[in-house]
């Protein structure tokens, strides 16, 4: 990220932190889904990348703000909590726009920095064994995004992150992204962390109706509480749960733990 050649430490896709965030109530190791497997385990993504001084940027700038505020198994989630202290743009029983321009205790530039930091670190490798491309093709924006992160320049225009957050009862707990979207004129990616869901759309022919949705950029710094768009997230996440060629074998060998009994698989 500083473009130096230094020694590099163990660096982590997600923040290491998460990954307790996504542990059940008996400290059961968290579930990983992706490239078509579900399976339940205490690996994490994490590889020799950064130096120890970059690490450290990500960490204060916004990691370690962000981490502790995000939703848990057990339904406490204090983001949302604070969210839904401060006035509300608007509101039903669907869900509402959050202004955090009028929520001093929401830090907008820590919880950008939490989330342009994951979208970078999957831009420039892979995070997969045998696989060279990065997870994710930013193209110029990738190289603006590392100098913002590092504090060596302005928010990158042609950039916008958008934030849903969930409500408790419907908070996905899983680390799942960054990954591509499709979008005409533009390219947008998407990246789930427990309960919170980053939308980052980057592009020259970007809508300018966007930028009102932009978190960073627009005045109000807004926030999106949707039930139907979390909806579709779970839709999503199930359709790929089912789809996983072992999610079969990981139902059965969770059913053998499980007093209740073998669950259905259709």
């Amino acid at each position: 990220m500083c473009l130096e050649t230094k020694k590099v430490v163990s660096s982590h896709l997600y923040p290491a932190a998460l990954y307790v965030n996504c542990r059940s109530a008996n400290d059961a190791s968290p579930v990983r889904m992706g490239d078509g497997v579900v399976m339940q385990t205490d690996r994490q993504m994490q590889d020799y990348l950064l130096c120890e001084e970059c690490e450290d940027i990500l960490n204060r700038g916004g990691e370690k703000w962000t981490n502790p505020k995000l939703a848990r198994l057990n339904k406490t989630f204090p983001l949302y909590e604070i969210l839904v202290k401060g006035p509300t743009g608007h509101a039903d029983e669907t869900g509402g726009i959050y202004f955090a321009s009028s929520n001093p205790e929401i830090d907008v530039e820590k919880m950008t920095h939490f989330a342009l930091g994951i979208f970078w670190k999957a831009s420039v490798y892979s995070w997969k064994a045998n696989e060279r491309n990065p997870m994710i093709q930013l193209g110029p924006y990738g190289d603006l995004i590392r100098l913002w992160l590092r504090g060596e320049r302005a928010f990158p225009e042609g950039v916008c992150l958008s934030v849903l957050v969930a409500r408790p009862e419907q908070a996905l707990i899983v680390l799942n992204g960054p990954s591509a979207t499709s979008l005409r004129g533009w390219h947008a990616f998407l990246l789930n962390v427990p309960g919170v869901s980053f939308i980052l759309n980057v592009g020259r022919h970007m809508d300018p109706e966007m930028i009102l949705t932009c978190f960073h950029e627009s005045p109000q710094h807004p926030v999106f509480v949707s039930d139907e768009i979390m909806g579709l997230v779970w839709k999503r996440f199930v359709e790929q749960f089912l789809e996983s060629r072992k999610t079969k074998s990981y139902l059965a060998a969770k059913a053998k733990r499980s007093p209740i009994g073998k669950p259905e698989v259709k």
